[in-house]
Parts: C-alpha cells; sequence; structure tokens
C-alpha cells in the first residue's frame, strides 16, 4: 500500500505524481543532457592530490586531469572516499538481491504501479517503469558471496518464492535468464564529514542506504541539485564582489545542507529493511516447535502494528520525504516532470481491498491444475450477468453462456455454475453429489455451500469433487500468447 500512500501525498501537496523510470534509461538522458562527448569510461578515478585550488585526479590507465574541484560520486566502494577518510568496511544487510526487468504488463497496471510482497525472511517488490516493462527485486536473507550455477538464477527464484502469488511468479517466469542480476546488499553508516578542501562526495559514495525505500537514487539526486545551487550562488556572489570562486566554502555549504536529511532517510531505510524482513503474518511463523500455531491463522500483533503504523504515521513520513523541498519549486517550469493526473479512487482503494480489486482491467481465466485434471485449455470467463458459465460431467447445449464439461466421475452432470455480478465473479454449487470447493493463496479451503453464490478472487483454486479436478482463478491483461501459456500452464 506504500504506493497509495505516496501518491496520496503529493496530491494533498500539489505536486506532480510521478512516474518510475528505469535506472538505465535515466543516464541515457542524463548522458544526452550533459553531452556524452565529455564523458570519459573505462577508467576508474583511483587517486588524486588538492592543490589548495585545484585539484588534479589519476584515472587507472595512468592519465591525469585537473579540474576546479572533485566530485567522488563513484558508489558504495568509492575510491575517492578510501583516499580521503581511509578504508572503511561497508555493512552487510544480511540480504541477497535479484533483480530484473520484463517485458510484462499486469491486469492491475491502471490502477497499482507498485507493489511490495512481504514473506518471512524474504520479500519482493514490483515497479511499472513504462513501456510494457516491469522491473522487480526479489530479496532473500543468506550469507554473502553467494553464487549460482549457469543460467541458475531464475529457477533458485522460483524455488524460493514458490507458493507466492500470481504477481509474483509471473514476472519471475516472464523474465529471460540474462536480464536478471544477483548482488549481495550494503549500506554504510552516515559520516558527518563528507570532504576536504576542493574534494567532496555525493551519493553512494558517502551515504549508500538500502533501496527498501527507493531513495538511494534520489537522494544522489538530491546531492547534485543542491551542490549546483551552492556552486551557482558562490558563482553570482564572485561575479557582485569581483573576488575568486570560494569552492571549498560552496562543497562545506552543501555537505551541512544535506547531511541531517540523508541521515534520517538512511536510517528510515534501515528501519524499513527491518519490518520487511521480520515480517510476520501469523503468529507462529519462525517459532520453532510453536510453529503449529500458524495453522490457527492468528494474526501477528506486528501485523496489527504495521498497520496502524501505515494509517497514521506513514503519511507524515512520506510527506516529509517525497516532498522534500517543494516549497523552493514554487514558480519553477514543471516541463521536465513526468505527471499525471491522480485518480480520484486512491483513498478509496487505500481502505477497500475489494474495490481495488474491482477496478483490476484484464481478462479472469481458469487454468487447468492437478493430476485430474486432463483439459488443455484456458478458459476465459464471462462477464455477461445473463450468461453464467456451467460446469458439469457432459457439454451443456441449452446453456447460454460458456459449458465447460469434466468427463470424471466424480463431477456431477449439472454441477456448478459461475456468474458474474457487479464486477466480481461468483461459484454455486448447483447440489452436486461429490461438492465443490474454493482454496486461497493462503491455504484455506472450504466448500461452497448448495445454491448460495461463494465469491472466489485472483489466484484462488476451484476444485470440483471429491478428488480435486482444479482450476486455478488467474487475471491476465491481454489474451496470453502460446509461449506464455506454456509458462502459466507449467506453474499452475
Amino acid at each position: 500500500m506504500a504506493w497509495l500512500m505516496g501518491f496520496l501525498v503529493l496530491v494533498e501537496r500539489g505536486l506532480p505524481v510521478t512516474r518510475v523510470i528505469s535506472r538505465i534509461a535515466l543516464q541515457q538522458i542524463l548522458a544526452r543532457a550533459v553531452g556524452e562527448e565529455i564523458i570519459i569510461n573505462d577508467s576508474n578515478v583511483v587517486n588524486f592530490e588538492d592543490l589548495g585550488d585545484k585539484v588534479n585526479v589519476i584515472l587507472e590507465n595512468g592519465q591525469r586531469y585537473e579540474g576546479d574541484m572533485l566530485v567522488g560520486a563513484d558508489g558504495i566502494w568509492s575510491k575517492v572516499r578510501k583516499n580521503l577518510f581511509g578504508l572503511n568496511e561497508a555493512v552487510y544487510s544480511g540480504y541477497t538481491c535479484y533483480t530484473g526487468i520484463a517485458d510484462f504488463v499486469p491486469a492491475d497496471i491502471n490502477s497499482v504501479g507498485y507493489r511490495v510482497f512481504l514473506g518471512h525472511k524474504q520479500y519482493f517488490v514490483s515497479s511499472d517503469v513504462g513501456r510494457g516493462k516491469m522491473q522487480w527485486y526479489a530479496f532473500h536473507k543468506e550469507s554473502p558471496g553467494g553464487v549460482d550455477s549457469p543460467d541458475g538464477k531464475k529457477e533458485r527464484l522460483l524455488k524460493i518464492f514458490e507458493g507466492w502469488c500470481d504477481n509474483v511468479i509471473d514476472l519471475l517466469l516472464a523474465t529471460e535468464e540474462d536480464a536478471i542480476l544477483r548482488r549481495d546488499i550494503y549500506d554504510r553508516t552516515p559520516i558527518l564529514t563528507w570532504g576536504k578542501g576542493h574534494v567532496t562526495l555525493l551519493g553512494d559514495s558517502v551515504h549508500a542506504m538500502q533501496p527498501n525505500m527507493g531513495q538511494g537514487g534520489c537522494m544522489a539526486i538530491e546531492d547534485g541539485y543542491q551542490l549546483a545551487l551552492e556552486l551557482d550562488k558562490a558563482w553570482k556572489k564572485s561575479s557582485e564582489t569581483g573576488t575568486p570562486v570560494d569552492v571549498a566554502s560552496s562543497l562545506r555549504s552543501y555537505e551541512n545542507s544535506r547531511r541531517l536529511r540523508v541521515a534520517i532517510i538512511h536510517g528510515m531505510a534501515r528501519m524499513a529493511a527491518l519490518m520487511a524482513s521480520t515480517y510476520k503474518a501469523y503468529l507462529g511463523v519462525g517459532l520453532g516447535p510453536l510453529s503449529f500455531l500458524t495453522k490457527f491463522r492468528i494474526p501477528h500483533p506486528g501485523r496489527v502494528g504495521g498497520r496502524v503504523f501505515i494509517d497514521k504515521a506513514m503519511p507524515l513520513m512520506l510527506s516529509w520525504v517525497l516532498g522534500g523541498n517543494s516549497s523552493k519549486l514554487e514558480g519553477r517550469s514543471p516541463s521536465c516532470r513526468l505527471s499525471d493526473k491522480a485518480s480520484d479512487q486512491l483513498r478509496t482503494w487505500f481502505e477497500d481491498d475489494d474495490a481495488l480489486e474491482r477496478a483490476i482491467d484484464g481478462e479472469w481465466y481458469l487454468i487447468p491444475c492437478g493430476q485430474d485434471n486432463d483439459a488443455s485449455q484456458l478458459i476465459c470467463l464471462n462477464r455477461d450477468e445473463k450468461n453464467p458459465c456451467v460446469i458439469g460431467s457432459a457439454p451443456h447445449g441449452d446453456v447460454s453462456g460458456i459449458s465447460i464439461a469434466i468427463p470424471k466421475p466424480q463431477v456431477s452432470e449439472m454441477h456448478a455454475r459461475i456468474s458474474y455480478k457487479d464486477g466480481a465473479f461468483y461459484l454455486t454449487d448447483l447440489r452436486s453429489e461429490h461438492g465443490t470447493w474454493i482454496a486461497d493463496i493462503e491455504g484455506k479451503r472450504y466448500r461452497v455451500p448448495p445454491n448460495f453464490p461463494a465469491r472466489f478472487r485472483p489466484s484462488d483454486a476451484i476444485e470440483i469433487g471429491s478428488q480435486k479436478v482444479a482450476f486455478r482463478v488467474k487475471v491476465m491483461k491481454s489474451s496470453p500468447g502460446s509461449v506464455e501459456k506454456e509458462g502459466i500452464l507449467q506453474a499452475a
């Protein structure tokens, strides 16, 4: 729900609702803006000499360059930082992260662009990055330094997240093996001193943070913006007074203005990591001998407290994090902002899961699964309220809607009916001999009462008869192609 809170905060502050952009695409935009001809790749800065009014940098290929200042923006393993302050080890978060980009359009793309899925000692994040692509991050608690077998990353992820909802599994299935990257997650404890003389640090080189709030790159951009403001002030002062530009004072002003905000958000990122990695939906998860309590589905106290935090504290927190220095943007041209009109349903969706589900814009399918189901076709459910789908042991030509024939002894001639009303699908048992069941993603299974419509949801399983001839319920943006069908049937 963090994505909804973020949208609400922006709308309330009168700021544009921004879209997520792929880091690769953003780098290309920035490179073109500054001029790719002045960017030197394939050689890192390995050392520097601060000469007082100038800085000489030494590249690993032996080349030297001179400038008015040096900004070390060379990442968490920064050589500029090491030469400034000596070796200081980064802090391992306890988590390995897999990430990838898939050509995939979820059915709920128009209402949900960002999702966080929590599990015990693992969690999964997905984000719409435009042009029919979704970017995802999969976090798993383990020791650092692990290596996957050749072409084994996707296979391992499917095992780690086995049993998770379709939103996760579909993204993994849609991602090519070479598009998956793996890295251990580290951060660095904030420091008070960012630079010396004509040398300073920026971004991950000085405040590398865990990615749980998506603020690492954002903080680097804010750093760059503030640094440019301070240098612009010094330039104007120099022009007015006829004195040299005071580079060192500008760098210290930049550091002072950024230090507190960055430290607070760094702490929030660590807190978010702790909350995500210790999430337990039910009492008993991870309690060893007491794990049997999980089957009683008793909500974990942390889950209840987390909901209170999301409702009460998160809006205030996100207002400060996302709003930033919005007061300084008054009067500035909005031409560089990717903006969109916020939906008036945001608050409703945040408070009502049922309303959010009804907003899904996709086709509902039944996917055959289970050993006793030899059907090979996906069944697209009909949204016509007057033409329901009937399931039975033989085709029913007198039925105006879809007829699903399952020639099995445990399936009655007229076994069950699937109907649509007010944006939702319902399953009705037609007094069958062996019964009809619905099982949800959490493992809860209940029998559908005769002649009483029971609502089912995406990722549920519909079981027909005592031998469990089963169908998985799946919602997709459009009719799946043959390759996607194969992957979906395999996953089911």
